[in-house]
């Protein structure tokens, strides 16, 4: 006899394969629910749960679209595992770019989505306007065209690199011509042998002026150059994003999609390595057709940092969850290349394909930091050829502002995470033998700096004294200090420790005998005792840095070493950096090619200590990495700059503090 049809309601754990087949038993048909007569409570259906890195800032990467309420008697049911089942749900519409992707709604009002109507409602709702609307005296621009010949994000950063020191030279300052926006096509012999590349020639970004609409409208022959340049400058924020999203693309669907590099390691080891890099193209794309239909809008273009402002306050945050995994996205695929035979044959494969111009993988990966702090020197490029008290230079200061914020929580989460996995690194090196150990690992506990020293004893027997020297190396914490012995390459043996506030240092007369040297006094050791000892570092650079790491100690001129030079914030030299130099203790200045940075003291070991420009942090470098700015009018031209950015920022301030004040008198 044939099997009975299956029943329309059946179980949920229960598929008409196995009904048929009597694999197993008949359930009884699940009630459907009552209809609900009260208001419905807004709950949310969710195909999985977010991970906890990315559940703060879901909100912030979708678009600004209301969500639709619908009736309780065509609402779905939560579809998570565990959860009670909700009278009602309000479903999130998805992107048209991320069909994948729902929105994360929480402590949301049901008057807040029908009633609530905000500044960023009236902005999507001008760039839509934007998107539809056809031109009639012209046609649209097509963008695949325009940018079929851009180069790669990592082609475009070198080239502007060049191109800002080029534009440090005497030569540069003096010719202020149009010139200054053609790109580089060469490579200076001063850098051919500082890894800037072999390939000779470097490809031209398309230019605001070299467009077809620019060209026919005849617009050129009635601007000033200083006009001209401005337009260059807003353009560049529309082109470099083009080479961005770009190599975005490469790396998406060259790498992340690649069968072959797929098979080679686990689903886990993937989300690691390419992190939340979809929803930054996501962001890219958003951002890119905002800018083309700006571009689009008008001849001239009006403005673009109100654009940058209001996707820096909706969508940027994603970069901030993205730069928070970095660190580990190194380490993973440091450890995939050593452990994995596999997986470093198909990646070498890979990089030698046309496809990413013979990039390395790790280059594409490091893009998204890269992109967000030039994102704010074309802002401040912007600002210092905008005309003072205009809308548009406070709209530029506002942008400035949110995207300068970013990148600073951008840089603290690395900071974050790189002393967390030293203070494990640390910890895992120490032996405590005859002492009571001591935690290491602490939330608030950073390290300043470590490196060796020789401690200078005196030793007497019957035929008078001898001094004795013994190697130690220190660990300066924020709050801790550790004289440890090294035992081996990576064991250290502590000798003793005291409390931060408990240490103090004096220079000493540097004679021939006590040359490098100074007094560490600890005032509470380990076991409350006092304890004096006399050290000696290799160079003069080194005394100097520790005695301005440790406290207590505040150095006069008077007693300023001979060899050293110490300049004043109104005569001190600039220089510029040339070859990039990532910090390898916490009093070291990181910087990257074009930086300028202003020099307080040089030592004759050729360290210098300074001021970045770009953020005002203070640091010590070596010298072989910048070159010195000798023109004078260039220096000039420089702090002239930064000075017109601090007074756009003080203005902007000046402006929104009535406004704070008044609201608190109104809260009050």
């Amino acid at each position: 006899a044939l099997p009975k049809p299956p029943r329309r309601n059946r179980g949920a754990c229960q598929t008409s394969f196995g009904k048929m087949d009597g694999l197993l038993p008949p359930t009884k048909p699940r009630k459907p629910p009552r209809p609900v007569s009260q208001p419905p409570h807004l709950t949310f259906c969710l195909p999985q749960a977010p991970r906890p890195a990315e559940r703060e800032n879901l909100e912030t990467e979708l678009p600004n679209q209301r969500p639709e309420i619908t009736e309780p008697s065509c609402l779905l049911s939560v579809c998570l595992p565990g959860c009670p089942n909700p009278t009602a749900t309000l479903s999130a519409p998805s992107s048209p770019k991320e069909p994948h992707q729902h929105r994360l709604y929480s402590d949301i009002n049901i008057e807040d989505v029908v009633d609530s109507r905000s500044e960023d409602d009236d902005y999507e709702v001008h760039m839509e306007g934007l998107k539809r609307r056809s031109t009639k005296d012209s046609k649209p621009i097509n963008w695949q065209t325009e940018f079929k010949g851009e180069p790669l994000y990592q082609t475009y950063r070198q080239t502007i690199i060049l191109k800002e020191i080029k534009c440090q030279t005497a030569e540069a300052a003096s010719s202020q011509t149009d010139s200054e926006y053609e790109s580089i096509t060469s490579i200076p012999e001063e850098f051919s042998s500082s890894g800037w590349g072999s390939n000779p020639q470097l490809p031209r970004n398309t230019l605001w002026q070299n467009l077809r609409t620019v060209r026919e409208s005849g617009v050129l022959g009635t601007m000033s150059g200083e006009e001209r340049k401005l337009q260059e400058s807003m353009f560049e924020v529309l082109t470099s994003e083009a080479s961005y999203l770009k190599s975005l693309n490469v790396l998406v669907d060259h790498f992340e999609n690649s069968k072959e590099l797929n098979e080679t390691i686990i689903l886990r080891d993937k989300e690691i390595l390419f992190s939340s890099i979809n929803r930054v193209k996501d962001v890219s794309e958003r951002f890119l057709e905002d800018m083309e239909a700006r571009v689009e809008e008008s001849v001239r273009i009006s403005d673009v940092c109100d654009i940058i402002h209001h996707h820096a306050q909706k969508y940027f945050q994603i970069y901030i969850n993205y730069v928070r995994n970095q660190l580990y996205q190194e380490q993973k695929y440091s450890h995939l290349m050593e452990s994995n035979s596999h997986f470093a044959a198909v990646i070498v494969r890979l990089q030698e394909l046309p496809d990413c111009q013979r990039l390395p993988l790790m280059s594409f990966l490091l893009l998204p930091f890269q992109r967000i702090t030039r994102i704010k020197m074309l802002i401040e490029n912007i600002l210092q050829k905008t005309k003072e008290g205009s809308t548009n230079e406070e709209n530029a200061t506002k942008a400035l502002g949110v995207v300068s914020k970013i990148i600073d929580e951008c840089s603290a989460e690395v900071g974050k995470m790189k002393q967390m996995e030293e203070l494990i690194d640390i910890a895992k090196k120490l032996e405590f033998d005859k002492l009571k150990a001591i935690p290491i690992i602490s939330q608030a506990r950073y390290l300043e700096k470590r490196g060796e020293i020789t401690e200078i004893s005196q030793r007497g027997n019957l035929f008078g004294m001898k001094p004795k020297s013994v190697a130690l190396y220190l660990f300066l914490f924020n709050d801790l200090l550790l004289i440890t012995s090294r035992k081996s390459a990576d064991r250290y043996l502590v000798m003793d420790h005291a409390h931060r506030s408990m240490v103090e240092v004096h220079s000493c007369n540097q004679s021939s005998e006590r040359q490098n040297c100074f007094l560490l006094t600890l005032i509470e050791n380990h076991q409350g005792k006092q304890l004096e000892r006399l050290v000696k570092v290799h160079t003069q650079s080194d005394l100097q840095r520790w005695l301005d790491a440790l406290p207590a100690h505040k150095l006069h001129s008077s007693e300023s070493f001979s060899d050293e030079k110490i300049y004043e914030q109104w005569d001190c030299p600039q220089v510029q950096c040339l070859v990039a130099y990532t910090a390898q203790q916490a009093d070291e200045l990181s910087l990257e090619p074009a930086d300028l940075v202003n020099v307080t003291r040089k030592t004759p070991e050729g360290w210098y200590e300074g001021t970045k420009l770009s953020t005002g942090k203070k640091g010590w470098f070596p010298s072989t990495q910048v070159r010195e700015i000798t023109d004078e009018h260039v220096r000039r031209r420089n702090l002239r700059d930064r000075s017109r950015l601090l007074r756009a920022a003080q203005e902007l301030q000046r402006k929104h503090r009535p406004k704070e004040k008044k609201r608190n008198v109104v809260s009050l």
